[in-house]
């Protein structure tokens, strides 16, 4: 992956048109962060704890709901990444927002791609013990790839609804997160060629 690929992503989501949501009472924000791996562009995920009582053990990005602190969105998504996985808003850069989402449990989330401005050797996550059971990256490149990845039709309150899954090792990404990654994945990937 070279800085110029880099250049490309960054200018299209600078450039990108997104959707935005109606307000619905509870605000949240995610991270779709990516770094380098000494030259191969890797997006950082979170497995959740098996504790939790929303989400458990499943894959998410780094992120919450917006507290009455936070003055932005976007401080939403650099504090809850720090709180999450210990990375400091000093070393991410914010390259765009996509689509504004609902998640299942009554929230409009807005996701945040953010540059790490370290490499992956160069960074030591530190992990929130209750949230967090592990954090782990992928190659943009392998999500890419058409064999690891499906889409069903599910049918939820009477309404049709596509669920995009992506599997890594012993892991499946689906969910709000599956559904913002094959956003993000669409936007960007005329970006690798």
């Amino acid at each position: 992956m070279t800085g110029t690929e880099l250049d490309c992503i960054s200018y299209v989501l600078r450039n990108y048109k997104r959707e935005k949501k109606k307000y619905i009472g509870k605000n949240a924000a995610v991270l779709v962060p990516l770094i380098y791996d000494d030259n191969i562009l890797k997006i950082i995920f979170t497995k959740r704890d098996k504790q939790l009582n929303n989400h458990s053990g499943e894959v998410s990005f780094p992120g919450g709901s917006c507290e009455n602190s936070d003055e932005t969105l976007r401080i939403t998504a650099l504090r809850e990444t720090s709180e999450e996985i210990g990375l400091s808003s000093d070393h991410i850069k914010i390259l765009g927002k996509l689509d504004d989402e609902y998640s299942i449990t009554g929230y409009k989330v807005t996701p945040y791609v953010g540059f790490i401005v370290k490499n992956l050797r160069d960074v030591s996550f530190n992990c929130d013990d209750i949230e967090v059971e592990r954090v782990f990256t992928v190659s943009v490149r392998y999500l890419l790839d058409e064999s690891v990845s499906w889409a069903e039709t599910w049918v939820r309150e009477g309404e049709k609804r596509t669920v995009y899954f992506y599997k890594f090792e012993d892991l499946v990404i689906w969910g709000l997160t599956g559904r913002i990654l094959f956003k993000f994945l669409g936007i960007i990937k005329k970006c690798l060629v």
